[in-house]
């Protein structure tokens, strides 16, 4: 028989003497080389931004908004000079109103109806335009004032409003030049008078028919030429 071998073996060792630990191997070696540290990169500007698409052009019908959206931007000042207008224009048909009477009086009246004296038609016509007054003649350059507010502020009027301050412009025209002729054939009707009676115009009835004159003609004048220049005014504004 074989005797057992008097080396003891790793697996006969007792429990305390085990196996001593086994020492941890290196790890292998990589076979690539390690790869170099990257280094950090400067940060890079933004790219621009894209350039917006161009907004398409407005339509005409766009166009025309834009332009009445601008032009009635100011809504409350055009509603009070459109109101000034429409003053003016009434005041100008009151005094077309006078001024028509007055001539209707003035042809009604027959000759020698009046004071009893011959006289012609020219006399019986400016008879009426002595009584007037001065409320008319204000009347009027006052109407011709409002009525020019439109044009002197830039200020645009409906349609129909505007074709009726055309109208009542041209009427002051006729107004301004009626009251001056009128104004003088009154003068010439009451000295008619004096001369008719042989009688001497006195110093003071002669003044008060220079300051009537003065008042009307000045008045007539200063309507007639704003009238024109309103309407001068309004012609170009339309080119």
């Amino acid at each position: 028989m074989n005797e057992p071998d008097d080396n003891p073996t790793s697996s006969s060792r007792p429990a305390p003497y085990g196996d001593p630990p086994q020492e941890p191997r290196p790890p292998a070696a990589s076979a690539a080389p390690p790869a170099a540290p990257v280094e950090p990169s400067a940060p890079s500007d933004p790219p621009p931004p894209a350039a917006p698409a161009p907004a398409p052009a407005p339509t005409v019908a766009a166009a025309d908004d834009l332009y009445e959206e601008d032009e009635f931007d100011d809504g409350p000042a055009s509603r009070w000079v459109a109101l000034l207008a429409t003053i003016g224009t009434a005041l100008i048909g009151i005094v077309t109103v006078q001024v028509l009477t007055s001539l209707v009086e003035g042809f009604a009246l027959k000759s020698g109806q009046r004071v009893g004296i011959p006289d012609d038609l020219f006399h019986r016509i400016g008879y009426p335009f002595g009584g007037l007054g001065a409320t008319a003649l204000v009347f009027l350059v006052v109407g011709v004032v409002l009525v020019a507010m439109p044009s002197v502020l830039g200020e645009l009027l409906p349609e129909s409003q505007d074709r009726l301050v055309g109208i009542a412009l041209v009427v002051a025209v006729a107004m301004g030049v009626i009251i001056a002729i009128g104004s003088l054939l009154a003068v010439r009707a009451n000295l008619h008078e004096y001369s008719a009676k042989n009688v001497a115009v006195p110093s003071y009835v002669r003044v008060q028919f220079t300051n009537f004159l003065l008042g009307s003609l000045g008045a007539a004048a200063l309507s007639l030429f704003a009238s024109i220049a309103t309407i001068n005014e309004r012609g170009r504004d339309r080119l």
